[in-house]
Protein backbone atom coordinates (compact mmCIF):
# COMPACT_ATOMS: atom_id res chain seq x y z
CA UNK A 1 0.00 0.00 0.00
CA UNK A 2 0.95 3.53 -1.16
CA UNK A 3 1.43 6.81 0.78
CA UNK A 4 -1.74 8.04 -0.67
CA UNK A 5 -3.66 5.13 0.13
CA UNK A 6 -2.60 5.02 3.41
CA UNK A 7 -3.50 8.48 4.32
CA UNK A 8 -6.09 9.26 1.85
CA UNK A 9 -9.22 6.59 2.03
CA UNK A 10 -10.76 6.31 -1.12
CA UNK A 11 -7.76 7.49 -3.01
CA UNK A 12 -8.22 6.36 -6.80
CA UNK A 13 -5.13 8.26 -8.50
CA UNK A 14 -4.53 11.62 -10.67
CA UNK A 15 -4.64 9.50 -14.28
CA UNK A 16 -8.41 9.50 -15.37
CA UNK A 17 -10.35 12.42 -15.27
CA UNK A 18 -13.09 11.44 -12.66
CA UNK A 19 -10.21 10.12 -10.66
CA UNK A 20 -8.32 13.26 -10.50
CA UNK A 21 -11.46 14.99 -9.39
CA UNK A 22 -12.66 12.61 -6.85
CA UNK A 23 -8.91 12.41 -5.83
CA UNK A 24 -8.23 16.06 -5.82
CA UNK A 25 -11.86 16.62 -3.56
CA UNK A 26 -10.76 13.91 -1.19
CA UNK A 27 -7.49 15.25 -0.37
CA UNK A 28 -8.66 18.73 0.19
CA UNK A 29 -11.67 17.95 1.97
CA UNK A 30 -9.06 15.55 4.17
CA UNK A 31 -6.55 18.30 4.63
CA UNK A 32 -9.02 20.89 5.63
CA UNK A 33 -10.67 18.82 7.96
CA UNK A 34 -7.46 17.99 9.99
CA UNK A 35 -7.11 21.78 10.15
CA UNK A 36 -10.36 22.31 11.20
CA UNK A 37 -10.27 20.01 14.20
CA UNK A 38 -7.13 21.30 14.77
CA UNK A 39 -8.43 25.27 14.88
CA UNK A 40 -10.94 24.03 17.23
CA UNK A 41 -8.34 22.58 19.57
CA UNK A 42 -6.45 26.27 18.91
CA UNK A 43 -9.60 27.90 20.20
CA UNK A 44 -9.47 26.14 23.11
CA UNK A 45 -5.71 27.30 24.00
CA UNK A 46 -6.49 30.72 22.96
CA UNK A 47 -9.37 31.33 25.05
CA UNK A 48 -6.77 29.81 27.74
CA UNK A 49 -3.99 32.75 26.39
CA UNK A 50 -7.41 35.09 26.85
CA UNK A 51 -7.80 34.14 30.47
CA UNK A 52 -4.09 34.55 31.43
CA UNK A 53 -5.12 38.11 31.23
CA UNK A 54 -1.90 39.34 29.20
CA UNK A 55 -3.19 41.72 26.40
CA UNK A 56 -0.59 41.80 24.16
CA UNK A 57 -1.16 38.00 23.46
CA UNK A 58 -4.70 38.16 21.97
CA UNK A 59 -3.34 39.61 18.48
CA UNK A 60 -1.08 37.38 17.66
CA UNK A 61 -3.26 34.79 18.90
CA UNK A 62 -5.89 36.15 16.77
CA UNK A 63 -4.16 36.84 14.03
CA UNK A 64 -3.07 32.96 13.67
CA UNK A 65 -6.85 32.13 13.90
CA UNK A 66 -7.85 34.28 10.54
CA UNK A 67 -5.04 32.65 8.20
CA UNK A 68 -5.72 29.50 9.76
CA UNK A 69 -9.30 29.95 8.80
CA UNK A 70 -8.56 31.73 5.28
CA UNK A 71 -6.18 28.25 4.68
CA UNK A 72 -8.65 25.76 5.64
CA UNK A 73 -11.24 27.70 3.45
CA UNK A 74 -8.92 27.71 0.53
CA UNK A 75 -8.19 24.20 1.01
CA UNK A 76 -12.02 22.97 1.55
CA UNK A 77 -13.46 25.63 -1.30
CA UNK A 78 -10.79 25.98 -3.80
CA UNK A 79 -11.70 25.74 -7.46
CA UNK A 80 -10.83 22.12 -8.53
CA UNK A 81 -12.47 22.05 -11.92
CA UNK A 82 -9.65 22.37 -13.93
CA UNK A 83 -9.37 21.90 -17.88
CA UNK A 84 -7.55 20.53 -20.33
CA UNK A 85 -5.04 17.54 -19.33
CA UNK A 86 -5.68 18.41 -16.08
CA UNK A 87 -9.12 16.96 -15.16
CA UNK A 88 -9.90 17.06 -19.27
CA UNK A 89 -9.90 13.39 -21.10
CA UNK A 90 -6.69 13.18 -21.74
CA UNK A 91 -4.06 11.38 -19.34
CA UNK A 92 -1.36 13.77 -18.28
CA UNK A 93 2.15 12.54 -18.58
CA UNK A 94 3.92 10.07 -15.85
CA UNK A 95 6.38 13.47 -14.94
CA UNK A 96 3.92 16.37 -14.33
CA UNK A 97 1.96 13.80 -12.53
CA UNK A 98 4.72 13.04 -10.25
CA UNK A 99 5.35 16.80 -9.39
CA UNK A 100 1.63 17.25 -8.73
CA UNK A 101 1.88 14.16 -6.51
CA UNK A 102 5.07 15.42 -4.66
CA UNK A 103 3.51 18.60 -3.80
CA UNK A 104 0.12 17.05 -2.60
CA UNK A 105 2.41 14.95 -0.74
CA UNK A 106 4.32 17.48 1.33
CA UNK A 107 1.21 19.79 1.48
CA UNK A 108 -0.15 17.00 3.36
CA UNK A 109 3.03 16.31 5.55
CA UNK A 110 3.27 20.32 5.94
CA UNK A 111 -0.85 19.72 7.57
CA UNK A 112 0.34 17.42 9.98
CA UNK A 113 3.41 19.73 10.95
CA UNK A 114 0.88 22.43 11.79
CA UNK A 115 -1.15 20.21 13.79
CA UNK A 116 1.80 18.79 15.91
CA UNK A 117 2.95 22.62 16.65
CA UNK A 118 -1.15 23.79 17.48
CA UNK A 119 -1.05 20.63 19.84
CA UNK A 120 2.14 21.53 20.81
CA UNK A 121 1.36 24.86 22.01
CA UNK A 122 -0.90 23.69 24.93
CA UNK A 123 2.57 22.76 26.93
CA UNK A 124 3.87 26.41 26.40
CA UNK A 125 4.03 28.04 29.66
CA UNK A 126 5.23 31.84 29.79
CA UNK A 127 4.16 34.55 27.99
CA UNK A 128 7.49 35.45 25.78
CA UNK A 129 7.40 31.56 25.43
CA UNK A 130 3.59 31.66 24.22
CA UNK A 131 4.71 34.84 22.02
CA UNK A 132 7.44 32.61 20.27
CA UNK A 133 4.93 29.32 20.08
CA UNK A 134 2.43 32.10 18.25
CA UNK A 135 4.90 33.97 15.71
CA UNK A 136 6.60 30.49 14.84
CA UNK A 137 2.81 28.59 14.54
CA UNK A 138 1.71 32.16 12.51
CA UNK A 139 4.62 31.96 10.19
CA UNK A 140 3.99 27.99 9.58
CA UNK A 141 0.02 28.89 8.41
CA UNK A 142 1.76 31.57 5.92
CA UNK A 143 3.96 29.16 4.63
CA UNK A 144 0.94 26.30 4.13
CA UNK A 145 -1.15 29.69 2.31
CA UNK A 146 2.23 30.11 0.35
CA UNK A 147 2.06 26.72 -0.59
CA UNK A 148 -1.82 26.34 -1.60
CA UNK A 149 -0.31 29.47 -4.44
CA UNK A 150 1.90 27.22 -5.23
CA UNK A 151 -0.21 24.19 -5.80
CA UNK A 152 -2.59 26.36 -8.17
CA UNK A 153 0.20 27.29 -10.37
CA UNK A 154 1.45 23.73 -10.37
CA UNK A 155 -2.22 22.57 -11.51
CA UNK A 156 -2.28 25.47 -13.80
CA UNK A 157 0.90 24.37 -15.68
CA UNK A 158 -0.23 20.75 -16.05
CA UNK A 159 -3.71 21.85 -17.10
CA UNK A 160 -4.43 24.93 -18.35
CA UNK A 161 -6.61 27.99 -16.62
CA UNK A 162 -9.86 27.38 -14.40
CA UNK A 163 -12.71 26.83 -16.37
Amino acid sequence: MGFWEKVLPGYKGYREREDSRNTDSLLRKMLSDKLKESRSRYDDIKAEIANRGNLDLLNPAEKVTQTLSRVIDRLRYANYGFSGKWFGKDKIDADRLNKVQAFDRQLAEGVDRLTKDIAALELVDGDAEIETALKSLARAIREMDEALNEREMILRTVGGEPE
